[in-house]
């Protein structure tokens, strides 16, 4: 069964011989390099991997909180408790008039309120 002269034979030595001829073995720091790259490629997926599935995970979480209306603000502005202070040189230099009363306003009144300062409350 062993024929020297078998052509499949022989093309198997000369492809061997081919191989070990252009094989060089690497030196142990290439070997170690190729290792460390490897290496950092893995850990580079798994960064990504782990950010994909934590950002995911954040998303699916805010998508299932549930919708809450925005507050409506009032139709009118909160009245104040107590007047705003005024500052001194905002004063008034005369005394504020006294506000009108029912019997001066009223037809047939007399025009008191206001008459000090040239004012006059009623009909004219």
């Amino acid at each position: 069964m062993s024929d020297p002269r078998d052509p499949l034979r022989s093309l198997f030595r000369e492809a061997g011989e081919f191989g070990r001829t252009g094989s060089v073995a690497d030196d142990a720091s290439s070997i170690t390099r190729r290792g460390m790259r490897a290496q950092r490629r893995r850990m580079a997926v798994v960064a990504v991997g782990v950010c994909l599935v934590v950002g995911g995970g954040g998303a699916v979480a805010v998508g299932l909180l549930p919708v809450r209306p925005q507050p409506v603000a009032p139709a009118t502005g909160p009245s104040p408790s107590y007047p705003s202070p005024v500052p001194s040189d905002r004063l008034p230099a005369q005394s504020p008039s006294r506000p009108p009363t029912p019997s001066s306003t009223s037809p047939g009144g007399t025009e008191t309120s206001g008459a000090e300062d040239g004012r006059s409350t009623g009909p004219g």
